[in-house]
């Protein structure tokens, strides 16, 4: 039996899968440029003293510092950022190896440029976008430019 709300169900059905698949992909994770080696004595505050980047900044730079216990030799990141990703490709397969190995990359490469994937690289979805360069000129480019023509 339908009903009234009938139309409406399938028009949010239908708007939910427009929005499936204009999906980005996640990108590169954040690259640090700049690390400090921890001396005797450091805390967060005194690096942010000098530095000007909070204890805050800091454990968000470092998901696996926590500022009340430094350790002196450790070394921390103090500036980080996002690379562009300048090619996406669509996911057939729930493993990045046969897009790794089309673009020449490795498992461990893949996993650098996709912030959404495992370090096992075995949990694609199917049909949602994945970074595979970020390089203007990147592997199978056809451009006369990338190719030296």
């Amino acid at each position: 039996m339908l009903t009234s709300t009938t139309p409406v169900a399938l028009l949010c059905l239908f708007l939910w899968g427009m929005s499936l698949s204009s999906v980005k992909a996640d990108g590169p994770r954040p690259t640090c440029f700049e690390t400090y080696k921890i001396s005797q004595g450091d805390t967060c505050s005194t690096i942010y003293a000098w530095s000007g980047i909070t204890p805050s900044q800091i454990e968000s730079l470092n998901p696996d510092v926590q500022c009340n216990s430094l350790t002196p030799g450790q070394f921390v990141c103090l500036g980080s950022y996002t690379p562009a990703c300048t090619l996406n490709v669509t996911a057939t397969e729930t493993s990045c190896v046969p897009i790794a190995t089309f673009y020449n990359l490795t498992t461990a490469d893949f996993y650098g440029l996709n912030n959404n994937v495992d370090s096992a690289c075995d949990n694609l979805l199917i049909g949602n976008p994945y970074c595979v360069s970020i390089a203007d000129c990147f592997y199978g480019n056809t451009n006369p430019y990338c190719n030296g023509d």
